[in-house]
């Protein structure tokens, strides 16, 4: 089989580029473009989190309990939009590295609160911190007004206030 073309240096010219797509549609798309910013977004963010030992969801979570005073399980899945049972998993293993404690309510013994200890709280404010720094460099294409506007939009989608 023959090679295909090459430059000078011998790089196959077919490797030196990316082949354009015709995304003129899709881009006309909410959706198409929320994943495709979502896709530079998330592995950026999911760095800074690893970095402090932190996943996202457990992210999260400790923003949610931290801002929350008396938050149980079931507002916190439904808000996180988690099966009770796989956010179970997350509540263990927040609580097992001293993060997060979980306390009986005094008006329903069936129910528990969740409230942040204060190695917790250090690491939820590290966290915020990080992921801050991370959202700002991740939009430095845009000003702090147009940032304010595609936060404002997409809370309107999600949210539909």
């Amino acid at each position: 089989m023959k090679p295909g073309p090459s430059d000078a240096s011998g790089t196959p010219k077919a490797g030196r580029h990316k082949t354009a797509v015709n995304q003129d549609r899709l881009l006309e798309l909410i959706g198409y473009n929320c994943r495709q910013a979502t896709m530079v977004l998330s592995p950026r963010f999911a760095k800074c989190m690893t970095k402090l030992g932190i996943r996202r969801m457990e992210f999260a979570v400790l923003m949610l309990v931290r801002d929350n005073e008396q938050i149980n399980q079931k507002s916190l899945a439904k808000v996180l939009h988690v099966a009770p049972p796989n956010l179970n998993l997350v509540l263990d293993r927040l609580e097992s590295v001293g993060w997060l404690g979980r306390y009986r309510n005094p008006l329903d013994k069936r129910s528990q609160f969740l409230r942040l200890t204060p190695r917790g709280l250090r690491k939820c404010a590290s966290a915020e911190k990080s992921a801050v720094e991370t959202e700002t460099e991740s939009a430095a294409s845009l000003s702090e007004e147009e940032g304010r506007e595609l936060v404002r939009l997409l809370k309107k989608l999600h949210l539909g206030a």
